[in-house]
């Protein structure tokens, strides 16, 4: 008996190397709202560009890491936002509807370098924070595409989140 769990631990850990999905790589936008509660609610659109590298572990789970850089700044009266960068890492949960479509969902942790002025003040943000997101993936063959909501940063006094859109190649 105790050879016939042996085999079966041993075939049950051979055999999961063949959930593994492999790395992917690919390209993100986000347009975020940057608001900083010492300018009364006022949010700040900047868009940030940036790449994107995972690996999957599973159908329904993989690990990921970002890097993205502002590609603009946002003025607006008095104040102005802009995002040096930002690095994170997370966890990406798929939920399949279809052999297309998914529902996805992040769980990370991420550090944003911004600045955010007013009258009165400059500020510079360069801490880790957590992050969080989901939306809906298309799949077509290799090529994933996902839009969704995220949160990359919330602590002290600043907030960035938005709208996401990523497309991976896995290979």
């Amino acid at each position: 008996m105790k050879k016939l769990i042996s085999i079966a631990v041993l075939s049950a850990a051979a055999a999961s190397p063949a959930f593994a999905e492999g790395p992917y790589l690919g390209a993100t936008y986000n347009s975020l709202g940057i608001t900083d509660s010492r300018i009364g609610g006022v949010e700040l659109d900047v868009d940030t560009l940036g790449v994107v590298g995972g690996y999957e572990l599973s159908p329904n789970l993989a690990i990921e890491g970002r890097l993205l850089t502002g590609v603009d700044e946002e003025n607006s009266g008095a104040f102005r936002a802009e995002v040096d960068s930002y690095i994170g890492a997370n966890l990406l949960g798929k939920l399949p509807l279809n052999n297309q479509f998914s529902l996805y969902g992040t769980l990370g942790y991420g550090f944003l370098d911004a600045n955010v002025s007013g009258p009165g003040f400059n500020t510079s943000d360069d801490d880790g924070a957590l992050s969080y997101g989901g939306g809906v993936m298309y799949t077509a063959g290799s090529v994933n595409i996902r839009a969704g909501y995220e949160m990359l940063y919330d602590k002290d006094n600043i907030e960035a989140d938005g709208l996401n859109l990523t497309a991976t190649f896995a290979f």
